[in-house]
């Protein structure tokens, strides 16, 4: 093991890799197991594609051109993703910048460290896809292929930019207690941008034979010549191992890196030496506002007062509001073809809209149910236990409830018959979802919500899971009977 000196540059990225693995690394020791054996398992399915190529000529041809600059653009979206969620986290997730600032170390090593950490994540999540075939390819045969390794560098370099930039910007415009909620929210429309954007256009194509989404991007882009030509050209001859542009992307990459680390490290020293000295009257202003309003937040209604909580403490908590968008994000594509097209998708939406209902229901209901803080507060409040219960589902229930209703206006527009038939079920399966968390209740603290598996009763999910896939079922097969001709 590498030991570099006490608060030097390289023993501070060391230290922030370390706590990053460590926050990965989380979990059972069969859970790691299956986890090293896939990756196993994708290590070999690329060394047998690199043996199998080894004698193909690979050049720089404008379909290949074309290919190497989608792939580019999917890194990073994929890398901004990252690197935004790893921002939020190293800045304000962790909670170790006043020891680290306020220690004998210079705060210039600090946040370059902190930034550094941030780039290095990136690289190994984005090499963890690309290396494992790509290196066998490189020494099989095929050593012009190692600019690609050149262009993910500066990928991540660029794309780590582009996520610290904008997590600056949120704090900037919303404040540092919104900016974890809004980070994670972005994080789940970049990850799944992709995605989203193949099936608009798509959708926006009017082409009814093509199924594929991403064969219908490549096509555009090949039809429009995309990174065959010109400046737009260097992308993809770094790809394939042109010196001269693999050394211009790197030294762009480089440059703006540096630049964007002093500007960080100017930026975010000011206003965390601002929030410092401001901290303690705004948080005395937060707190009298909170007293101002605190009879607003109480009705006669208990379902409506245990419904103002939860809501309350959902927005405070980025890592729910992004498990609860990434099951949004991914209806997206569908909802999009589905009011182009009818067939067989229509029963397709009917199934996804009922199951994620139920599965989204099921997790707030164990959110809402079993993952209370203060469970003796509820044991001696004046209210009779069912009734708190009974409160607790139907708040589940309703916070679901908009996906559902989402569902439905779409299916609307094309079969209005099928509304009767998705939006019952689907409550029946969020009621049926939040009976099992409560018949199953396993008392947890809420900040065990984002590690379901040591939370969470195993027997209540697969139950929850199998009354969707049931109800789903029940739902795509009447959709399909119903707008069959």
């Amino acid at each position: 093991m590498i030991r570099f000196a006490p608060a030097t540059l390289p023993w501070m990225v060391a230290h922030n890799m370390q706590i990053a693995w460590r926050t990965r690394a989380r979990g059972s020791a069969w859970q790691r197991m299956v986890v090293y054996g896939l990756l196993g398992a994708y290590v070999m399915g690329g060394v047998a594609v690199a043996w199998t190529l080894r004698d193909w000529p690979i050049e720089p041809t404008p379909t290949g051109l074309t290919l190497i600059t989608l792939v580019a653009i999917v890194l990073f979206t994929f890398g901004l993703s990252q690197a935004l969620a790893r921002a939020e986290a190293t800045l304000y997730g962790q909670g170790d910048l006043d020891l680290l600032l306020g220690a004998p170390v210079e705060p210039r090593v600090v946040l370059w460290a902190k930034l550094l950490g941030i780039a290095a994540t990136v690289l190994v999540s984005e090499g963890m896809f690309l290396l494992p075939p790509l290196v066998p390819l490189i020494v099989l045969g095929h050593p012009a292929m190692g600019g690609a390794i050149v262009l993910l560098l500066a990928l991540v370099m660029v794309a780590t930019c582009a996520g610290l930039t904008v997590m600056l910007m949120i704090v900037r415009l919303a404040g540092t207690r919104a900016a974890r909620s809004t980070a994670q929210v972005l994080v789940a429309l970049f990850g799944g941008a992709m995605v989203i954007a193949s099936q608009a256009m798509r959708f926006g194509s009017g082409s009814h034979g093509a199924r594929n989404g991403f064969a219908v991007v490549f096509g555009w882009a090949r039809a429009h010549h995309l990174g065959q030509t010109g400046w737009a050209s260097v992308i993809g001859q770094a790809g394939f191992g042109n010196v001269l542009a693999d050394a211009g992307v790197l030294i762009v990459a480089i440059g703006l890196f540096t630049g964007t680390g002093l500007v960080f490290e100017r930026v975010f020293l000011t206003a965390f030496q601002q929030s410092a000295h401001l901290g303690r009257p705004a948080r005395r202003a937060a707190r009298a506002g909170a007293r101002s309003g605190m009879r607003a937040r109480f009705s006669p209604s208990l379902v409506r007062t245990i419904m103002a909580k939860e809501l309350a403490l959902l927005r405070r908590d980025p890592q729910i509001l992004a498990t609860m968008l990434l099951r949004l994000v991914y209806l997206v594509p569908l909802m999009l073809v589905v009011l182009r097209e009818q067939g067989a998708l229509l029963p397709a939406l009917a199934f996804i809209g009922v199951f994620v209902t139920t599965q989204l229901t099921g997790d707030l209901a164990w959110l809402v149910i079993s993952g209370e803080d203060t469970p003796d507060l509820m044991m001696v409040a004046p209210i009779a236990r069912a009734l708190i219960n009974r409160a607790k589902m139907l708040a589940a229930v309703a916070m679901a409830t908009p996906l559902l209703a989402l569902v439905a206006v779409v299916l609307a527009v094309r079969a209005p018959v099928l509304v009767a038939v998705v939006v019952p079920i689907g409550l029946a399966g969020s009621a049926a979802a939040a009976r099992i968390q409560l018949a199953l209740e396993r008392p947890m603290p809420r900040k065990q919500f984002g590690r379901r598996n040591k939370g969470a009763s195993i027997a209540a999910n697969l139950l929850v899971m199998l009354t969707a896939l049931v109800l789903a079922g029940v739902s795509s097969g009447l959709a399909w009977w119903l707008t069959a001709d």
